[in-house]
C-alpha cells in the first residue's frame, strides 16, 4: 500500500462526483442568461462571416450586457442562499464523504492531525516530483544569462549604425513582438500543463480537501 495508490482512488472518487450543474436544474434566471449569451455570439459570429460591418457586434455587446446583469442578479442574497442549499452544499457534502471513504479505506484516522499533515506533506512532494518542466527551470535561467548580454550587445551594435527614426522603429517592433511572446506564453503556459502536468490540480484538490476534513470532520 502506497500513497499513490491512495491518490489513484482519490481520483477515481472525484470521477463519480460531477462539479457541474445540469441546464435543466439551473435556476431559472441562469437558464436565460445562458440562452442569450450564447445566442449572441453566435449571431455576431454568422454576421461577422457574412456581413462583417459594426452591425455585427451589436449581438456580441448585448450578450456583454447580459453578462453584467447575469453578474448582479446572480450575487443577490436570496439567488446565493438557493445555489448554496440545492447545489454548493450537496457537492461539498458528497467530496467531503468521499475523500474520507477513502481515507477510511487506507486506515488513515481523520481524527489524527499528524497523518493528514503527513498526507499534506506527501501530496506535495508527489506534486513537485511529476512535475515535468521544473528540470528545465534551470537550463533555462542559464540560457537567458546568456541570451540577454548577446541582445544588449546586438542592441548597441545596431544604435551605432542606426538612425534615430529606424531605432525608434525598431524599439516599437521589439516591445510589440516580446508583448506577443508573454502573450503567447501565458495563454498556452495552462494549456500545456493541463495536458503534461495532469495530476498537478488533483494534487491541489486533494491538499484542499484534506485541509476541509482537519478544519470541519477531525473535532468530530
Amino acid at each position: 500500500m502506497r500513497f499513490c495508490d491512495l491518490f489513484i482512488s482519490y481520483k477515481i472518487g472525484l470521477k463519480d462526483i460531477k462539479s457541474t450543474i445540469p441546464f435543466t436544474k439551473l435556476p431559472l434566471y441562469r437558464k436565460v442568461f445562458l440562452i442569450i449569451f450564447l445566442t449572441g455570439i453566435i449571431i455576431s459570429g454568422i454576421l461577422l462571416i457574412f456581413i462583417q460591418n459594426i452591425f455585427s457586434f451589436i449581438p456580441m455587446g448585448l450578450s456583454l450586457i447580459s453578462l453584467i446583469i447575469f453578474a448582479i442578479i446572480d450575487s443577490k442574497k436570496d439567488n446565493l442562499s438557493v445555489m448554496l442549499e440545492n447545489h454548493y452544499i450537496p457537492y461539498s457534502e458528497k467530496r467531503m464523504n468521499m475523500t474520507i471513504e477513502v481515507l477510511k479505506k487506507y486506515n488513515i484516522d481523520i481524527k489524527n492531525l499528524d497523518s493528514l499533515d503527513m498526507l499534506i506533506t506527501e501530496a506535495k512532494y508527489a506534486q513537485i516530483q511529476c512535475d515535468l518542466f521544473s528540470q528545465f527551470k534551470k537550463p533555462f535561467k542559464t540560457l537567458r544569462a546568456i541570451i540577454i548580454p548577446i541582445v544588449v550587445f546586438v542592441a548597441k551594435k545596431i544604435s551605432e549604425t542606426a538612425t534615430e527614426t529606424q531605432m525608434l522603429n525598431v524599439a516599437v517592433l521589439t516591445i510589440i513582438l516580446i508583448l506577443l511572446i508573454f502573450s503567447l506564453i501565458f495563454s498556452f503556459a495552462p494549456i500545456v500543463k493541463d495536458i503534461f502536468y495532469i495530476d498537478y490540480n488533483r494534487y491541489d484538490e486533494f491538499i484542499y480537501d484534506l485541509r476541509q476534513i482537519k478544519l470541519f470532520y477531525s473535532k468530530n
